[in-house]
């Protein structure tokens, strides 16, 4: 078995499976994954108050899966792809799968 090198942390990697663990936040992460979106435009697209969209942007935010730039009176939302592609790389790599095939299974009959 060859040595593991992460280029994250442990702490990191708690953030960013907080962040992905919720249903409702991997819907918002679908959704700016499409389009930089505003909270209003991502509450109309989910079945969620704005209040509970904020929380979830904030947790995404925490976990820098998500970035948020000023346009005016409104607050644009965008997928962090870079970190969202760091953070799958690191993980693959910390349980040695990257760019295997997965085994054909057997079917029963």
């Amino acid at each position: 078995m060859k040595a593991l090198t992460l280029k994250l942390d442990e702490k990191q990697f708690s953030k960013y499976f907080k962040a992905f663990g919720d249903l409702s936040r991997l819907r918002i992460i679908g959704l700016l994954a499409a389009k930089d979106m505003t909270v209003n435009e991502i509450v109309a697209q989910v079945d969620l108050t704005q209040s509970t969209v904020s929380r979830h942007l904030g947790v995404l935010r925490e976990a820098e899966v998500v970035v948020d730039r000023r346009e005016g009176q409104q607050v644009v939302y965008s997928l962090n792809k870079g970190t969202v592609e760091n953070c799958c790389d690191s993980f693959c790599c910390c349980l040695d799968v990257k760019d295997e095939k997965p085994a054909k299974s057997k079917k029963k009959r």
